[in-house]
């Protein structure tokens, strides 16, 4: 699937937004189609460096708050079907803490 993402690709440089080609998904994953995320002070920090915890690999795709349509799940995902609608946020999940075992 052909998308266009905002990416940083160095630290304290500004985002671009390009077209990018989107894999199929892997085991345990789920390909959405984005209807509307935003851009916030977290992103933010990604470009400027200044926040503890706040580091990623570069190049990386900014956005982490959004809400869209999945388009296909791959192998292993049964919460979740083509056609739903989703949101999802900042908090990454691990699957096997009480937390997330809870939903």
């Amino acid at each position: 699937m052909k998308t266009k993402a905002a990416i940083l690709r160095e630290l304290h440089t500004p985002w671009s937004v390009e077209e990018i080609e989107l894999d199929p998904p892997k085991a345990g994953e789920v390909l959405v189609k984005m209807i509307a995320s935003g851009m916030c002070h977290s992103d933010e920090h990604l470009v400027t460096g200044d926040l503890a915890g706040a580091t990623a690999p570069l190049p990386t795709i900014g956005g982490h708050e959004g809400a869209g349509i999945v388009m296909e799940v791959g192998p292993g995902v049964f919460s979740v079907a083509p056609g739903d609608h989703v949101v999802f946020g900042f908090v990454p999940a691990c699957g096997k803490c009480p937390s997330c075992a809870s939903g």
